[in-house]
């Protein structure tokens, strides 16, 4: 056997790998799951966002958005174009600046995403069943907030 193999160790000890495979399966997952309502992850993620802007009663603009979420403002302007294609959201001239458009969900995004929601939380719920939820949410928030430290210093 190679030399180099068995420096490298299993894999499946290997914290960084078992996260990049989760991550790929929960992705794979979502997107089958979101495939049946025509929506990608993100599409999901900018709706829900414009959703709980409106139950929050807070103006959605695609900079607020863009920053809410995390997604490049050009990338998220095109993901917004796609979904008024859709009928999903509407955007309106902002009455206190002219530069900026308010992002409206409509009663058909409303649904839709609702229902697609629902159906990604019923995933999550299988997936988590033999799970103890509350050590994972424990670590999870550890690493993000070690992540984001580790962000702020290297920018």
């Amino acid at each position: 056997m190679d030399g180099n193999c068995s420096k490298l160790g299993n894999p499946n000890e290997d914290v960084g790998y078992l996260i990049w495979r989760v991550s790929k399966y929960w992705q794979r997952g979502k997107h089958k799951l979101l495939d049946e309502f025509g929506l990608t992850g993100s599409q999901l993620e900018l709706l829900g966002a414009i959703y709980q802007m409106s139950k929050r009663e807070i103006e959605a603009t695609q900079i607020i958005l863009s920053q809410e979420t995390d997604i490049d403002p050009m990338t998220t302007s095109t993901i917004l174009r796609n979904l008024q294609k859709k009928g999903l959201i509407s955007r309106r001239e902002s009455t206190t600046d002219t530069r900026a458009r308010i992002v409206e969900v409509t009663e058909a995004g409303t649904e839709l995403f609702e229902k697609a929601i629902i159906k990604v939380k019923e995933g999550q719920n299988m997936l988590f069943e033999n799970i103890d939820k509350e050590s994972l949410k424990i670590q999870l928030q550890v690493l993000l907030k070690e992540m984001d430290r580790l962000n702020k210093i290297n920018n």
